[in-house]
């Protein structure tokens, strides 16, 4: 059974990456390359990391007569950790659950799964998520002291996009900032320009949740609609790297800002199909080492998002905290099955 989800594991993760590859080939093929004295790759563009970390979701209801410190929904936030290896245009990686870090017992069934893949270039980039939330924690802010209670029927699904566009390609890496892929030799920053359009949906696992025999009027009646819904956001952002040791150490964070419109897919007799509006604001920050050979960096990154249900205002929240070492290695000589 371990085997078959490792392998299932890491056919998505391949089978999902080679998909962006293409996708984002036609953007990224013709884009000019960076100044050398600002920005420059490495001998070396292969290479193994190993990282860990933290992540964690949250979902806040907030209607007129619950407050938004109130109600609570969470994942099974959990420590994690993997192994990613990139050569040539291949990226495989296998990540699983650290015992004993999970809110809640793994018997409970509760699991969240999140997937990011990306590839950027000078003036452009995309990156391509995918969350899966099966089952949630409820958790009342007022009584934290009490032990959260579980619903495993509740699932959330999420599948976005975001389109990059950064406006001083000559002087300023992004790889460079957050992926430690290039040198970044001196200090730089850009304004960057993101448009994020987004799948999300809210399910349960059992029909008769769907019926008027629920369990808690409270959580499933905003729920119960079972909401889908589409999203555009655009967003306007600064992000910069501020190096020491002609870049071998360095500073970079990131933070866009942004709105757009929500359009519901859900039955209309819940919800009028109108267009509203949403809001968003993205943070991230990495400090660390990017050598010849080695390199190592620690990474904090949070979103938020106020979206609109039937029945509240849903703010979404996620966050995560990772390490990543890193070893750079050439090509063989003799290309892996005659392909790569």
């Amino acid at each position: 059974m371990r085997m078959k989800y490792f392998l299932l594991n890491l056919q998505l993760n391949i089978s999902l990456f080679l998909l962006l590859q293409f996708t984002g080939a036609g953007c990224l093929y013709a884009q000019h390359a960076s100044d050398s004295a600002w920005v420059r790759p490495f001998e070396k563009d292969n290479n193994i990391q190993l990282y860990g970390g933290y992540a964690g979701t949250s979902f806040i209801f907030q209607t007129k007569k619950i407050p938004r410190d109130y109600l609570h929904l969470l994942a099974n936030n959990s420590g994690y950790t993997g192994i990613n290896i990139n050569y040539k245009f291949l990226s495989l990686t296998y990540e699983f659950t650290l015992p004993y870090t999970s809110l809640a017992d793994r018997k409970t069934g509760l699991r969240s799964r999140n997937l990011e893949l990306s590839q950027f270039g000078s003036r452009f980039g995309v990156e391509a998520s995918y969350q899966h939330v099966n089952g949630m924690l409820f958790e009342v802010r007022r009584r934290r002291a009490d032990p959260p209670v579980t619903f495993e029927d509740i699932r959330y699904r999420k599948y976005a996009l975001n389109l990059y566009l950064f406006t001083n390609r000559e002087h300023f890496s992004y790889s460079a900032a957050n992926y430690y892929s290039k040198l970044q030799q001196r200090s730089a920053g850009s304004w960057l320009f993101m448009v994020s359009p987004e799948y999300q949906q809210f399910s349960f696992t059992r029909a008769n949740l769907v019926g008027g025999q629920s369990k808690d009027s409270m959580v499933y009646e905003l729920v119960r609609p079972q909401p889908t819904w589409v999203s555009v956001i655009g967003y306007v952002g600064y992000s910069c790297n501020l190096v020491m040791d002609d870049g071998h150490w360095s500073v970079s964070p990131t933070l866009l800002l942004g709105a757009g419109g929500q359009y519901p897919l859900y039955d209309s007799r819940f919800n009028p199909k109108q267009i509203t509006l949403v809001y968003s604001a993205l943070g991230r920050v990495n400090c660390g080492y990017n050598g010849e050979h080695f390199f190592s960096y620690l990474s904090a990154s949070h979103d938020y998002t106020r979206n609109h249900l039937p029945a509240a205002h849903l703010h979404l929240q996620n966050s995560d905290f990772s390490i990543t070492l890193g070893y750079r290695f050439s090509a063989l000589k003799h290309k892996i099955l005659g392909v790569i």
